[in-house]
């Protein structure tokens, strides 16, 4: 059997190849070696956290989580930005001064849009550019575009992606529709899963390609706090809640 070609080596060492490019292109070559991982989730595209590892001979590692679902949902270049997103903070930690109570800070904000990468927290222009969750959106002419583009010319590519989609294509797709709209996005290649589509439409299968996930209700619960001791509790917005401990009114 040839091992070089196994899902597993396939996979790791495309993605070794990406985080090597990017740190030639948009670091210098100056980020240490990291621990990457795939880890699937229904709320993360990436994440990063120090010293998640620890070799036998006593050496530190910093891990870089990827979700392999976003891999088959959006394009290359999208997918490829989330890895310089947590490389970001992969700077940050080896370099910066990281805020423990905020992993998004200003400090980390700035980095990413000296990469042509704008921090914020709904993946359009309004959202906030610092806080616990900051997506980005990536700038036409930006350094990140210009080296992807670099990157997949070589003929980069992802060869495995996960089948169980973490959320509905279609949310991602109507990001990328409002962002174009407003001449906010580059041009992207295709999405893996609208391939595989066409793919299943010309040679029906029993099992679909990709599985997106059940359909989800939304929650009608809001959040109330206290405004005397700023206990939180929640509920549906028509009720009206009275702090057990300070007998006041909580706000919504």
């Amino acid at each position: 059997m040839n091992r070089a070609s196994s899902p597993t080596l396939a996979t790791y060492t495309s993605l070794q190849r990406a985080f090597d490019h990017f740190n030639a292109e948009l670091f210098a070559g100056e980020l240490p070696d990291c621990l990457i991982t795939l880890r699937s989730s229904n709320r993360h595209r990436g994440y990063h956290q120090a010293n998640r590892f620890v070799s036998i001979e006593g050496a530190m590692a910093h891990e870089l989580g990827l979700n392999p679902g976003f891999f088959t949902l959006q394009p290359i270049e999208i997918v490829l930005s989330t890895l310089v997103h947590e490389m970001v903070h992969h700077w940050q930690e080896s370099f910066g001064h990281p805020t423990p109570s905020n992993h998004h800070n200003r400090e980390w904000g700035e980095k990413m849009k000296s990469l042509g990468l704008v921090p914020t927290s709904t993946g359009l222009p309004e959202g906030d550019e610092t806080g616990r969750k900051v997506s980005h959106y990536i700038i036409s002419d930006g350094a990140y575009i210009q080296a992807c583009q670099r990157l997949v010319a070589a003929g980069f590519a992802l060869p495995w992606m996960d089948r169980h989609a973490p959320t509905e294509p279609e949310k991602l797709e109507r990001v990328r529709e409002q962002l174009k709209e407003q001449g906010l996005a580059p041009e992207f290649s295709p999405p893996p899963i609208t391939v595989l589509k066409e793919i299943e439409n010309t040679a029906p299968r029993e099992q679909p390609w990709i599985y997106s996930p059940p359909f989800k209700r939304e929650s009608t619960r809001v959040k109330f706090q206290c405004p005397e001791c700023q206990a939180k509790a929640w509920a549906n917005e028509d009720v009206e809640l009275v702090c057990g401990l300070c007998n006041q009114i909580m706000r919504s």
